[in-house]
């Protein structure tokens, strides 16, 4: 069993976070995973497109995922670095996270997240994460 698996069959739900950015989880499986996102106009910059920081944090959500999938139950985890490539200007309207778990080690793993909007990608994230034991 994976740590996404026990957390849903505990009965947890969805994090604060994802409701406050309108991220909605979809499926999550073999260390990928695919998130909706609503963007709003809340979420724009002074420019009138998608605050870079909100992609960011809407792609955390996303590789969160991906990595619940293939971790143990006893595992945890804690963004140690993120790095984001930003393609084309994000804009309102309905976005797709894809991610996939590049690497597991013992103590770190690598994952990368496309934003996706319109069926091209806006963003490209990686994300370096510590494997910690669960409390």
């Amino acid at each position: 069993m994976n740590r996404l698996d026990f957390l849903l069959e505990q009965g947890i739900k969805a994090s604060p976070s994802e409701s406050l950015l309108n991220v909605t989880f979809k499926e999550a499986n073999k260390g990928q995973s695919i998130c909706h996102w609503h963007i709003t106009p809340e979420q724009l910059n002074g420019n009138g497109t998608v605050l870079g920081g909100f992609i960011t944090a809407a792609a955390d959500i996303g590789m969160a995922y991906a990595l619940l999938s293939v971790v143990k139950p006893d595992i945890a985890f804690t963004s140690i670095s993120i790095q984001s490539t930003y393609h084309r200007p994000g804009t309102v309207g309905e976005a797709e996270i894809r991610t996939v778990v590049k690497k597991l080690g013992k103590t770190i793993a690598y994952v990368e997240a496309e934003v996706y909007q319109r069926n091209r990608v806006i963003a490209t994230i990686t994300s370096s994460l510590m494997l910690i034991k669960a409390s």
